[in-house]
């Protein structure tokens, strides 16, 4: 007899999503078969994928442009570097990072995500 479903944690939905956004880029860019409406291959440029590269694992951050092992390796180490959290807030962040400069910025600012700033504290600045 087997154990009933039980829900999916948090972690296993993240993993779930992580691993369709792998398939559907993988089909996008990769099956020769798969065109567009209009009958034309569809590109990795036409498919919306957007990155934080706070969270990112290697394998996902590989999917972006210009990123291959080493660069994916490198953000990963400067981001468990870095004492302040998260460690990249705006593209140009990761210019800090060993190797990637302001073309590679450029190429990865459209596929990039960021954590929303944190909210102002109304009750911060005191008058008197």
């Amino acid at each position: 007899m087997t154990a009933p479903a039980q829900p999916p944690t948090p972690a296993r939905r993240a993993a779930l999503g992580t691993a369709i956004a792998l398939l559907v880029l993988h089909f996008a860019t990769g099956y020769a078969g798969w065109q567009s409406r209009a009958g034309r291959p569809v590109t990795a440029a036409q498919v919306q994928l957007r990155i934080d590269p706070n969270k990112a694992t290697a394998a996902e951050l590989e999917l972006l442009p210009r990123i291959g092992p080493t660069l994916a390796q490198h953000i990963i180490a400067y981001r468990a570097s870095v004492p302040e959290q998260p460690a990249f807030r705006t593209a140009a962040d990761l210019d800090r990072v060993a190797r990637i400069g302001p073309a590679t910025v450029d190429a990865l600012r459209p596929h990039l995500t960021f954590p929303a700033a944190p909210p102002a504290c109304e009750g911060a600045t005191a008058s008197r």
